[in-house]
């Protein structure tokens, strides 16, 4: 299993973010790395997964996505971790055009606002210790907020050049080497175009038919601005929560490799969840190991930042308050992935 497919887990905004945090090198003899500032472009949403990852489940495919999205290198302080975090910020507008209800007639467009926060700590310049990941989607109705920590033991190691490796020469364009096709065209300089297909994609060769044209404006390399992130995961006692089932985060559970239930509840939230109203727990496989991936597969296949997780031998926990979800895997009490919903 390498793939992530929770119910609302945006694929897409994953695709994005990653594109954020390309680095490119200048062929000058003085080598100067880039970083991505402003990206701006489309996403065609022809199929009905492409849709409902956006949580537009009552709309027929065919939607249209806008972006104007500012990025910022960060960093924050963090008050479990021996190295501070570094990472990327996504800001800015997302309008959805053509949306056609499913039970009637005529089109919907909707304008909201998009806030993508990416953190890693670092053990050293190529070992990944955490991860944390928040994608903040304010488009009325349809608005929610996902926030997911990794930590990786042993730590994860980060390939510098694995954006090179993943692409190969297409002409003029360079495209990826496995996986959706991608190509990556520099238009002008210091502004590169990145256009292709989205994951799980149907009759889409990324030239007679593209579902994704994003563009992407360059710099050169910021000092990473220090924010606030605030992103602290609670044990909480369950021991008075009703055992029964839990829906608030959908299907993730079936990502693992889940064994028998178990009343050996080990529940982790963002602090000031509220009141627990139901709780499940579930062995996890100690024999069998499953790749999760909340960064994708698409990611990995063009050598942007990718995370990895393979949970092996512990319980995974889901809790559910009225109006948030969380999923917890965590082995002996020590919490190594966290998912939620609110």
């Amino acid at each position: 299993m390498s793939y992530f497919r929770p119910v609302e887990i945006l694929v897409i905004l994953l695709v994005i973010i990653s594109t954020a945090s390309l680095d490119f090198k200048t062929e000058e003899s003085e080598l100067e790395y880039l970083e991505v500032e402003y990206i701006e472009g489309t996403l065609d949403l022809k199929t009905r997964s492409s849709m409902d990852s956006l949580g537009l489940n009552d709309f027929k495919p065919g939607a249209l996505v806008e972006l104007n999205l500012n990025v910022n290198s960060i960093t924050s302080e963090c008050q479990i971790c021996k190295n501070k975090p570094v990472g990327v910020l996504l800001s800015g507008e997302v309008n959805v055009s053509g949306l056609r209800p499913i039970d009637s007639g005529g089109q919907i467009r909707i304008e909201g606002n998009l806030n993508v926060t990416h953190l890693q700590e670092f053990s050293s310049k190529d070992m990944i210790i955490r991860e944390w990941l928040t994608i903040d989607w304010d488009l009325d109705e349809f608005s929610a907020q996902w926030d997911i920590f990794i930590e990786h033991n042993p730590p994860k190691w980060s390939l510098d050049n694995r954006y090179d490796a993943s692409l190969v020469d297409s002409g003029d364009a360079t495209k990826s080497r496995v996986g959706p096709v991608i190509y990556l065209e520099e238009i002008i300089e210091n502004s590169i175009n990145i256009h292709g297909c989205m994951p799980n994609s149907l009759n889409c060769d990324g030239v007679n038919r593209e579902e994704m044209n994003l563009t992407t404006k360059l710099t050169t390399q910021r000092e990473p601005t220090n924010v606030v992130y605030s992103s602290n995961w609670t044990n909480y006692d369950v021991a008075t929560a009703n055992i029964s089932d839990t829906q608030n985060i959908g299907d993730i559970r079936n990502l693992f490799e889940i064994e028998d239930s178990t009343t050996n509840h080990s529940a982790f939230c963002l602090e000031n969840i509220g009141n627990i109203e139901s709780v499940q727990s579930w062995n996890i496989s100690g024999e069998t190991s499953s790749s999760i991936s909340p960064m994708g597969l698409w990611l990995s296949s063009i050598g942007l930042p990718s995370s990895s997780f393979t949970p092996t031998g512990g319980i995974w926990t889901e809790i559910d308050s009225e109006d948030a979800g969380c999923g917890a895997f965590s082995k002996s009490g020590k919490l190594y992935l966290g998912i939620s919903k609110s």
